[in-house]
């Protein structure tokens, strides 16, 4: 059952991708409290890279989890998670619409991003896209040696806009979209988990020596 609650809040916020209820975030927190009907979290680490997981909670289930093991205590990391019961996906901002005036501050103050979505394909994979050629490069290679499958680029959901909050730091950013499965069991699994954390930190930090686009 909550195998197919997580397919079905991935395909419903893959939809909404298309189509945001709102059309920014001032519009979103006109209609909902704060705390009731979402919950922000950012961690100003001082760090130059920061971890956006802007569809947490029931929206993209498991993308917060990841985004908090891979930000660890020195990274930045911001967090967005839907607390509705019903419908959490209304809650959906697409990336590049996504202008809560905290992350747009901490992109700002970033050199690199790294964000973590959930897709609604079944599998192992993940789709690496993001504006920062290199630093895309560099993560799926890390990923590929640690065992895991990558696409990239990622054809469906590039995220290379500039508008895109993972791109907005000085730097750029690299976008990973996990699919179903892999984004259900990963939380749950301490060392996968970490093998992950510790592969696509490998794939930043070579990037980051190397900051070109």
């Amino acid at each position: 059952m909550r195998a197919l609650l997580l397919v079905l809040c991935l395909s419903c916020a893959a939809a909404a991708r298309a189509a945001d209820v709102f059309p920014s975030f001032a519009a979103l927190g006109s209609s909902h409290t704060s705390g009731k009907d979402y919950r922000i979290e950012v961690a100003d680490r001082r760090s130059t890279v920061t971890v956006f997981a802007i569809h947490g909670g029931a929206i993209e289930p498991g993308t917060e989890a990841v985004a908090a093991a891979l930000a660890g205590t020195d990274w930045n990391l911001y967090r967005f998670e839907s607390l509705l019961s019903s419908a959490p996906w209304r809650l959906h901002l697409t990336a590049a619409h996504y202008d809560e005036p905290g992350a747009l501050a901490l992109a700002a103050r970033s050199r690199l991003g790294v964000a973590i979505h959930g897709q609604r394909d079944p599998g192992q994979s993940v789709c690496v896209g993001g504006g920062n050629e290199s630093l895309r490069q560099a993560v799926a290679d890390a990923l590929s040696a640690a065992g895991f499958e990558t696409e990239q680029p990622c054809r469906r959901l590039p995220g290379r806009s500039p508008a895109n909050l993972v791109n907005r730091p000085k730097d750029g950013g690299v976008q990973l979209e996990l699919s179903a499965d892999l984004l259900r069991e990963l939380p749950a699994q301490e060392d996968r988990l970490g093998r992950f954390c510790a592969a696509l930190r490998a794939g930043v930090n070579a990037a980051g020596r190397n900051p070109s686009r």
